[in-house]
């Protein structure tokens, strides 16, 4: 697809309408990596607009540039040539302890694996993130509780990873997410090592979310996964070929009208 005809299908999709709508903007992005003498463009001009309250998956095949793509907007990583406003501020080029700063306040990452501490319970895994900054016990558990609570599992505080399904495994990652009460939710591949049903749970709290306003970018392989989200960016070899409402929306192995 050429750049005019990627632009065309972008302008299909209803797209933030004013600047206090736009929480994310990518413009003319790319990422280039070095492979041995070798450039080879992870991302290739890439555009991308997110608006506040949205759900937007992002899909393509292996190597495609979806990952390096939530890297750059979770501000794990730097474009090397490109802007990036977030909230309106540019953090293109901001020094490393201020991206740091950036991704505390606005970002909750949710990945496939769980990224859980062994030796610690739920709780305690969810509020490690708030004792990093240095938060007092009192509210850390308060806030801890609460963000258990929101994923459905109040009654799995004590419980150590050992104990816990993979879905609830998930949850307690999702739950880590959000304590700092993030702006946007960035999530990769959040069902890729669960099964079917537990998968599904994880959907059901993803929508939930969204559905009390919150911001998610999500990256999968899955269509139908991708198919829970109200929005599809599709990537193929680093540009976007396509940015699209989600007509018929999948939700717990059932298809509705989006």
């Amino acid at each position: 697809m050429t750049q005019t005809e990627t632009q065309a299908v972008t302008q299909t999709v209803a797209q933030p309408t004013t600047q206090t709508d736009l929480m994310i903007e990518l413009k003319d992005v790319f990422k280039v990596y070095d492979m041995g003498g070798t450039d080879v463009a992870a991302l290739d001009g890439v555009d991308v607009r997110v608006g506040r309250g949205e759900f937007v998956s992002v899909v393509g095949s292996s190597g495609s540039g979806k990952s390096t793509l939530l890297h750059i907007l979770g501000c794990l990583d730097t474009a090397t040539a490109g802007s990036y406003l977030l909230e309106g501020q540019d953090v293109t080029h901001l020094p490393d302890r201020e991206l740091s700063r950036v991704r505390n306040r606005a970002f909750g990452f949710i990945f496939q694996a769980y990224n859980l501490l062994p030796d610690l319970s739920a709780l305690e895994n969810v509020e490690q993130t708030l004792l990093y900054a240095g938060i007092g016990a009192k509210e850390r558990r308060e806030r801890g509780v609460r963000a258990l609570e929101q994923v459905g599992l109040g009654d799995r505080l004590r419980h150590f990873p050992s104990q816990l399904s993979g879905g609830q495994q998930q949850r307690v990652a999702i739950a880590r997410a959000l304590i700092n009460n993030p702006t946007l939710l960035l999530a990769d591949e959040p069902t890729g090592n669960l099964n079917s049903e537990a998968g599904d749970g994880i959907l059901e709290a993803l929508v939930e979310l969204h559905r009390a306003g919150m911001s998610i970018v999500m990256v999968t392989h899955d269509p139908r996964v991708a198919a829970t989200a109200e929005r599809r960016i599709v990537m193929q070899d680093g540009k976007m070929v396509k940015d699209e409402a989600v007509l018929e929306r999948t939700k717990l192995g059932m298809t509705t009208a989006a």
